[in-house]
């Protein structure tokens, strides 16, 4: 069973790892990473046709060339859009107490008076 296993790049386990080699299966982790990233970000471009900056998603474009390109930014609400959502729900709840407050209290004594 232990011939079907493929070796590893690492070497074998020790009792005790100097902090000269932890450094250096880190530098190799973190180079090995990188390269990952920049192959997996040369496939998207060439996949794509043109770089794209970080966060965005494009639609249908490796699929299909010739559907329009839709392409989603992810990016965070400016001020006037928090102030606008806080005055919207502040607005709502406000009108909704009103209306309830029309309906229980004003309405009920509202007379209809027939000649």
């Amino acid at each position: 069973m232990e011939e079907q296993v493929p070796a590893s790049n690492f070497p074998p386990a020790q009792q005790g790892i100097t902090p000269e080699q932890l450094e250096q299966l880190k530098a190799r982790a973190r180079e090995a990473a990188i390269m990952q990233t920049y192959q997996q970000q040369k496939k998207v471009e060439y996949q794509i046709g043109e770089p794209l900056p970080p966060g965005t998603y494009v639609a249908n474009s490796a699929i299909n060339p010739l559907a329009p390109k839709v392409v989603y930014v992810k990016r965070s609400l400016t001020v006037a859009e928090i102030g606008l959502m806080l005055l919207l729900s502040c607005g709502l709840v406000f009108g909704t107490q009103l209306a309830v407050n029309f309906a229980v209290n004003t309405l009920p004594r509202i007379e209809i008076k027939m000649k």
